[in-house]
């Protein structure tokens, strides 16, 4: 399925509006967005991995699914980072004042290869990629958008599959 370019600079402002919240081991919330820094604690989090991604398995392709669907792909997504050995904290990602909001997790202790695979398994068009010490970019799957975003700063292309 192939979006529209007007769909594609739709998502992508979607992307960038969107506060991606995560629950922190301490009980306090902490928030990712496009293009900031991420915080102390978060950095604190990733400590010696070399980076952090943020994940969903929930709406593949950007297609809205039940509640009931959505759990079971994010109870998926937790069993495969639990064989993985990867360590991750619980996050929603939505937009303020909207009603959309998706389960997400925000994951250390693996590659990049390894979240291009799990995000490529759930069929997501992006994920974040959150380092200690630069602006999280969106990591984008999907190659037929690239002549409708081009080289954006806040945005990196996965390797294609």
């Amino acid at each position: 399925m192939s979006d529209s370019p007007a769909r594609i600079r739709e998502l992508l402002a979607l992307y960038r509006r969107t506060h991606y919240g995560i629950a922190l081991p301490d009980g306090a919330d902490a928030t990712l967005r496009v293009g900031a820094l991420p915080s102390r604690p978060i950095a604190d989090w990733i400590g010696a991995n070399d980076l952090a991604v943020y994940l969903t398995a929930c709406n593949p392709r950007s297609q809205a699914l039940s509640d009931v669907d959505n759990a079971a792909r994010m109870d998926a997504l937790r069993e495969r980072l639990r064989d993985a050995n990867a360590r991750w904290l619980e996050g929603r990602a939505g937009i303020p004042g909207e009603s959309w909001s998706e389960a997400s997790l925000l994951v250390a202790g693996i590659d990049i290869a390894d979240a291009d695979h799990l995000a490529r398994d759930f069929e997501q068009d992006a994920a974040l990629v959150v380092t200690c010490d630069r602006r999280i970019v969106l990591r984008l799957y999907r190659g037929d958008w690239l002549t409708h975003v081009g080289g954006a700063v806040d945005v990196e292309w996965a390797d294609p599959a």
